[in-house]
């Protein structure tokens, strides 16, 4: 994790426990001073905010801690603290019911002006640190922060409830219980949403489809992938964790290293937040050929940069010959080897090579030998490829009787 990034969190997990703390002493403070029993419960609410801010700040320190009985990290704390805040948003919501529809106290308010006042400088610093702290969450992919900023806002809302009951209280109109069930609700709504969330992560689920897509999208653009047997991806914290099986073009060993280390560095450059990559390959396993034929029209050997047709033909071990549809080309020379490096093929046969080095290093990637002949037909050209097959198939089976 970059220390940046950790510091950043930490910074706004302090932030949170400071404002918690002052809002605390000054409701508690203000419900004392007028006797107001909705400005010290609402001193409670604002407690318990402080007590989530404290899990917080130690979720997020914790988090980024790698013990060598952890090696995958402690991100989860992050997801088992919003589980926890949950839990606060759950009894903020209950507590406020019971306080407007169930308080068997009826107390004189004294002062309101200052009450409302007190509550309206809460309500203005929790609306600007919850939405600043949601905009950090989403940034920094933190479910804690998240957790905690929609707490902040529960705060903001009760708030609301209490300057709506003291101005009720003002005029003679108990509007504040009608209120306090509403916004209960949403908060009650809120804290169900962050448990869901964190067990889902704490039970493993996958990351989002979309993402997964685009994370296919990345791998299929080296030209070395054949096919993806596998991708699963999860989420522990902030970060994420994928197990990656793919089949791939037959390669030296260095070369095929030199592949998945690159693979692994596109998707981290483009994925945020991926703490580690795992990643499985195996080679094509090859039973037989395939060649392809860079030909004009009439089906006569031509070369990658005049190519009009690519004629693919199958052959068995039992040197069994199936020809596909043609697959149409235009005659530059680019064009028709990056079309040569995706299609599969182990063998392209050609008048000559490409000039173009690019071209070159592509068809290499692919494991794509390519074949120069003479030969004017394809007819002619597959004779000289079978041919020189055998004599490599005898030559094995010698050399295996060794």
């Amino acid at each position: 994790m970059s220390q940046n990034i950790q510091k950043e969190k930490e910074r706004w997990a302090l932030g949170s426990l400071v404002l918690n703390l002052t809002l605390s002493i000054l409701k508690l403070g203000a419900g004392l001073f007028t006797g107001s029993l909705a400005l010290i419960a609402e001193a409670i609410h604002s407690f318990s905010d402080l007590v989530a801010s404290i899990i917080s700040l130690i979720s997020v320190k914790l988090s980024s801690k790698k013990p060598a009985e952890f090696p995958y990290g402690l991100y989860k704390i992050e997801n088992i603290a919003a589980i926890i805040i949950s839990f606060f948003l759950f009894f903020a919501s209950y507590e406020i019911i019971r306080e407007a529809f169930f308080s068997e106290h009826e107390t004189e308010v004294k002062h309101t002006g200052i009450a409302i006042l007190v509550m309206v400088i809460a309500m203005i610093s929790t609306f600007i640190y919850s939405r600043l702290e949601i905009k950090a969450a989403k940034r920094l992919n933190s479910p804690t922060l998240l957790a905690d900023a929609q707490h902040i806002w529960a705060d903001f809302l009760s708030s609301l409830i209490v300057i709506i009951g003291l101005i009720g209280v003002y005029f003679g109109y108990p509007l504040d219980k009608y209120a306090a069930a509403l916004v209960a609700l949403f908060i009650l709504h809120s804290g169900w949403e962050i448990f869901i969330s964190g067990i889902k992560v704490l039970l493993d689920v996958s990351i989002d489809e979309e993402e997964l897509n685009k994370i296919k999208e990345i791998i299929y653009k080296h030209p070395a992938v054949v096919e993806i047997k596998n991708l699963k991806g999860r989420a522990a914290g902030s970060y994420k964790f994928l197990d990656i099986e793919l089949l791939l073009h037959n390669y030296g060993l260095r070369e095929t290293h030199r592949i998945v280390d690159e693979i692994e560095k596109d998707i981290k450059e483009n994925i945020p937040n991926i703490d580690s990559i795992f990643i499985h390959y195996e080679p094509v396993r090859q039973e037989g050929l395939r060649v392809a034929f860079l030909t004009d029209d009439n089906r006569k050997i031509k070369d990658f940069s005049t190519a009009t047709k690519i004629i693919i033909i199958d052959i068995s071990k039992d040197l069994e010959k199936v020809e596909n549809p043609p697959i149409s080309t235009e005659p530059d020379e680019e064009k028709t080897g990056n079309l040569v490096s995706r299609i599969g093929v182990d063998i392209v046969v050609s008048k000559n090579h490409p000039l173009n080095f690019e071209v070159r290093w592509n068809l290499s990637k692919s494991g794509v030998l390519v074949w120069e002949t003479e030969k004017d037909s394809v007819d002619e050209a597959l004779e000289e490829i079978l041919k020189s097959w055998k004599e490599f198939e005898e030559k094995q089976k010698k050399e295996k009787q060794k």
